[in-house]
């Protein structure tokens, strides 16, 4: 069955409580607390959540006592999340600073017979 994204509402939360097996009591931004497991792919990228972190979850609107855990927000860096561009690419020059100079050619090495 495939994911539907219009059925699912994303919230912010905290982490509440840690419990076994990858679950998690979240408290929600307007006091609810709701059990929360975590998605395949932050457990493919081994993404560790403690009691404290700030996480995005999203929730069946059928069933609101149960949540999936699809982010962790970070709170030493503001302006992050999966939409977030930086505004300058590190290869291009700042104002004010000078153009990196390409590389010089290397030379490439020949086989002797």
């Amino acid at each position: 069955m495939a994911k539907d994204e219009g059925k699912s509402v994303e919230l912010e939360g905290t982490i509440h409580t840690v419990l076994p097996g990858t679950m998690f009591r979240v408290q929600l931004e307007n006091g609810h607390l709701v059990l929360a497991h975590i998605s395949g792919k932050m457990r493919k990228r081994f993404i560790r959540l403690v009691a404290g972190d700030k996480v995005k979850i999203e929730m069946s609107p059928y069933d609101t006592e149960k949540a999936r855990i699809v982010y962790r927000i970070d709170p030493r860096r503001p302006n992050q999340g999966p939409n977030f561009r930086q505004r300058t690419p590190r290869n291009m020059a700042r104002p004010g600073q000078p153009k990196k100079r390409p590389k010089p050619n290397q030379q490439k090495h020949k086989k002797k017979k």
